[in-house]
């Protein structure tokens, strides 16, 4: 047997690597720094060829995606175990963590005026435990964020350079990572709640709970989107920034958002329910849908 024959042999009894294998086979740091090139092959009994994948990285765990679902109260059952953080029912009164009790009044004020007053009339059953109103589960998920915004820049900047490497891939630029490791929202809500109880002050000469409603909203009005001067910034208008924000973002992940927007991505659905259009818009047989 020649050594032409020899080769063709050898490459026979190799497995091939698919490109995920390979690039698996090489290590997230080496992938992240740009390698190129091409899958090689590998023998059989080799590390990398016999590897499984982690478990639930790739394909989603229909148990964890079943037990999201099999629930429409407030709180989920936590599985023994959980490596999420569900939220829990309160045991008493809420209590602040990234406010004091009087800052955490006007949070709540200036949620509910963001968001209008018709919201008042929400038919929605309270769960034991939960928010007592949609004003409520907002305002306590900004409180949420400001509480734990000191440990989100600390993990952030300490980011292996990795992982560094793969957010600022995810997102597509530096400038989201760096937002999560310099952004100081409580500084934002401090420095924006004393001018406005500085403005309530100089305006009507008491603080800003003690406003009538139609004061609070011209308030509002002012460090609003609608400014007369949209180019004119400072610590109101940066804390209505933040609180639109994370406003817009609380709501419309809540039970009471989802129901707004008629979200139907959290069913099953034994065949697909279709866009809804009346008959005489449907699409005939001839056309493309």
């Amino acid at each position: 047997m020649d050594e032409s024959e020899n080769k063709i042999d050898e490459r026979k009894s190799r497995v091939a690597l698919s490109r995920r294998e390979w690039l698996m086979s090489l290590g997230g740091a080496v992938v992240l720094s740009g390698v190129r090139g091409e899958p090689g092959l590998v023998q059989p009994g080799s590390r990398a060829a016999r590897a499984p994948l982690p478990p639930g990285l790739y394909q989603p765990s229909l148990d964890h995606l079943s037990h999201a679902l099999d629930s429409k109260g407030a709180f989920l059952p936590i599985p023994p175990g959980a490596p999420t953080e569900y939220a829990r029912p309160h045991l008493g009164p809420f209590v602040p963590q990234g406010f004091t009790q009087e800052e955490f009044a006007v949070v709540r004020r200036l949620v509910e005026i963001i968001l209008g007053e018709d919201l008042k009339n929400a038919s929605e059953k309270l769960a034991s435990g939960a928010p007592a109103s949609i004003y409520d589960e907002v305002a306590e998920w900004i409180d949420f964020v400001v509480a734990n915004a000191p440990g989100t820049r600390t993990l952030a900047l300490n980011l292996p350079a990795d992982q560094r490497a793969l957010a600022v891939a995810y997102f597509g630029s530096e400038e989201p990572v760096r937002h999560l490791e310099s952004f100081e929202p409580e500084s934002v809500c401090r420095d924006g709640l004393a001018w406005l109880g500085e403005e309530s002050q100089r305006r009507l000469a008491t603080g800003f709970l003690d406003i009538d409603p139609s004061g609070q909203a011209e308030l509002v009005r002012a460090i609003s989107d609608g400014r007369p001067d949209s180019s004119v910034t400072h610590a109101g208008t940066r804390l209505f920034d933040f609180l639109k924000e994370e406003t817009i973002r609380a709501f419309y992940t809540s039970r009471v958002g989802l129901k707004e927007l008629d979200y139907q991505g959290n069913s099953f659905y034994g065949q697909s329910p279709g866009c809804g259009l009346p008959p005489r818009f449907r699409p005939t047989a001839s056309e493309p849908e």
